[in-house]
């Protein structure tokens, strides 16, 4: 995309890499058929030199990398060939510029560096696993000095620019190493696994305390060389392989780099918030192959699109404005995060909700580097938005667990099961729950129920017949019965208010007086008054009332509970254990999550506790992990030694092994169990309670 932001100069071929002379005036780009200098001083791009202009088809001018010289050097570039040769330019001189060929790497030269405020001396890094250091000032002799990782080849080399003597090497292993020239002879300083995978690229923050490493794991990490710790500062993880990276001058959290495949763009990474790109550059076609910053806010890049592109900062887009920057989580506590968007505008949120802010940095952005380290100002990153966390009363953590620990799930006794709950669910203040743990008592229990002496029976009746001798008829479009504080099965037989029944001698029903009545009531037995009620539809309407409510485990408790009355499909069923037992796992309810899975008869539930359930045992001794031998008992590898003997008979346990997570004595499951079902205290009299409930060693009761 071209704007008065960016220039582009197209060139013959394919390009590897560029450098930026020191007066910031010129540019050297190379690749396999390329070697030119430009002139980037005015607003135009203007080809100075072609250094390859008469040449023939040599490897030694097939360039892997080109670095400017400095100082003394100032007028000169050195080029990387893919052949192990390093070929020293001078662009003052008359002819041809090609001053020295160096050719003791035994394979491709990967990166050369000019040493910083001397430009005499270079280092190179070669696939042959070398390290080279060379002296122009002796033209005669070889490398001055070579170091050699003990590694696979070498893909990058960089000078700290603070402590000249110093350098840092990426290795196709992954790994780092900081090297002290002063030492030569020595091993390195440092050593660090930096990557899953090879390193690619290396470079140096400006403060020559800190080291950004790039590699084909897709990450940028950020190490402290001058601390002791294994683990970087910071990470940053990206959608490719990293080939090229540089820190943003002028800017000490900001980094750019690009991609080895696949991504065409150069991304400028702000390290403090490390998952989102701060500026993108997309202006190549294919990956760039290498990049440099000519000032703090113009990007010089090259690509094997053969294009060489000049790009201000302002040309970039920002991936981070196209998210949206408002956002809410849950958690399971019922409490939600949020962040809003500071703007002019009021937002009407209520201070009195807010229980605890959200900190204004994590923790990574405490500052550039260890405290130990580095004695700077801390770099606190302020979000441009607002934060905190509220609390809603939607979910009533402290009951979900109570209920999920304490519900009796059995259907042997619905009665006694329902009354359980119901007591529970009262004792919790959750008294609409309790009344449907009493309603579905009542339905399924095998007792007369009592009448409340506060409240009357209503029955709206359009016929009844009644067993007496003379089989009475009552035809009565209406007739309305109010029994009073009276025993259900018994009403006084003699006394009467007012008013009378007279009957035929027939058996009809000459007269009735409604208004001034009082029905005499016989015993149960002589009258049979118990319709047939089905509860299942009631039962089924308030199963799908709960689902409604989201009240999972009212659903799953009342099914398990009822499971012999109703009939629902598998698919539903299926749907309600899965959501309760994710809450249970969510909540580490493991033991209840067991019990309900348990407990359940569809097929696809119940094998959720057979798949993928890994037990990792550690050595009582070392602590080790420890895996079981041929023989079927538990020995260490580490120190060679057995698992703790059976507490019971004190041999060695083969096959089945229990033991208490409280104590950690266990010994056969079958000592055990005899032994936890008269007992509650640990075996070994270490008065450990190591089972609290039944449930826990179940058995069948002896006979």
């Amino acid at each position: 995309m071209e704007d008065k932001y960016t220039m582009r100069e197209r060139m013959s071929g394919a390009i590897n890499a560029l450098s930026v002379s020191p007066d910031g005036n010129s540019v050297v780009v190379a690749g396999r058929e390329i070697l030119k200098v430009f002139n980037i001083e005015n607003s135009e791009i203007t080809e100075t030199h072609n250094l390859r202009a008469g040449s023939h088809f040599n490897l030694n001018y097939s360039s892997n990398d080109v670095k400017w010289g400095n100082n003394a050097t100032k007028h000169k570039v050195a080029t990387a060939a893919t052949n192990g040769a390093i070929i020293l330019w001078d662009l003052n001189k008359i002819g041809r510029k090609a001053e020295r060929v160096i050719t003791e790497h035994s394979r491709a030269v990967n990166r050369i560096c000019f040493q910083p405020d001397n430009g005499n001396v270079l280092l190179s890094a070669s696939q042959d696993g070398m390290m080279k250091c060379w002296d122009f000032r002796d033209p005669k002799s070889g490398a001055r000095y070579r170091f050699e990782g003990k590694s696979e080849s070498v893909r990058d080399v960089q000078f700290n620019p603070v402590s000249i003597y110093e350098f840092a090497a990426a290795f196709e292993t992954g790994t780092i190493q900081k090297w002290d020239m002063r030492n030569p002879k020595a091993l390195y300083d440092r050593k660090v696994s930096a990557h899953n995978g090879p390193c690619l690229t290396v470079d140096w923050h400006p403060n020559g305390k800190l080291v950004a490493s790039g590699g084909r794991d897709k990450t940028i990490k950020v190490w402290d060389m001058t601390a002791d710790s294994r683990r970087p500062l910071y990470t940053i993880r990206t959608m490719a392989s990293v080939s090229r990276i540089q820190w943003r001058p002028g800017f000490e959290n900001e980094i750019a780099s690009c991609a080895l495949l696949t991504d065409s763009r150069i991304h400028v990474w702000d390290i403090r918030r490390p998952h989102i790109a701060k500026y993108a550059f997309d202006e190549h076609d294919t990956t760039p192959t290498g990049f440099t910053w000519h000032t703090s806010s113009e990007l010089l890049s090259v690509s094997k699109d053969k294009w060489f592109i000049r790009q201000d900062i302002r040309s970039s887009y920002r991936p981070f404005d196209l998210l949206k920057r408002n956002g809410m989580g849950w958690n399971v506590q019922g409490d939600i995060a949020f962040t809003i968007d500071k703007s002019s505008r009021e937002l009407f949120v209520d201070e009195s909700l807010i229980t605890k802010p959200l900190a204004g940095s994590p923790k990574n952005y405490k500052r550039l580097g260890l405290k130990s380290a580095l004695e700077e100002e801390v770099i606190q990153y302020i979000p441009p938005q607002s934060s905190g966390i509220v609390h809603m009363p939607l979910f009533d953590f402290e009951a979900f667990s109570v209920f999920a620990e304490n519900y009796v799930i059995s259907s042997e006794n619905v009665a006694v099961a329902c009354d359980i709950n119901g007591e529970l669910a009262w004792k919790m203040g959750r008294y609409r729950t309790a009344q449907t743990w009493k309603i579905i008592g009542m339905f399924y229990s095998d007792e007369p129920v009592e009448a409340d002496q506060d409240n009357s029976i209503h029955e709206d009746m359009s016929e009844m017949e009644t067993n007496t001798e003379d089989n009475t008829d009552l035809d009565q479009d209406s007739a309305s019965f109010h029994i009073q504080e009276q025993d259900q099965d018994q009403v006084d037989q003699d006394e009467t208010e007012s008013g009378d029944i007279s009957q035929s001698s027939d058996g009809d029903l000459e007269s009735l007086n409604t208004s001034n009545s009082s029905f005499v009531q016989h015993p149960s037995s002589s009258f049979n008054l118990r319709l047939p009620w089905k509860h299942e539809p009631v039962v089924m309407e308030l199963l799908q009332y709960y689902t409604d409510q989201g009240d999972i485990q009212m659903c799953v408790t009342l099914y398990l509970v009822l499971e012999k009355y109703l009939n629902i499909d598998n698919e539903r069923i299926e749907d309600w254990f899965t959501a309760y037992i994710d809450l249970l796992h969510r909540f580490k309810l493991w033991s209840t999550a067991t019990a309900v899975i348990k407990a359940c008869k569809v097929q696809n539930v119940r094998e959720r506790n057979e798949n993928a359930t890994t037990i990792n045992i550690a050595c009582n001794t070392c602590f080790k992990l420890v895996n079981g031998t041929a023989g079927g008992s538990w020995a260490c590898d580490k120190c060679h030694r057995l698992l703790n003997p059976c507490s019971i008979c004190h041999q060695t346990a083969r096959g089945l092994y229990v033991w208490c997570q409280g104590c950690n004595h266990g010994g056969h499951l079958s000592h055990m169990r005899d032994w936890f079902i008269t007992e509650k205290l640990c075996p070994t009299g270490c008065g450990h309670t190591c089972v609290l409930q039944p449930l826990l060693l179940k058995q069948d009761p002896p006979p």
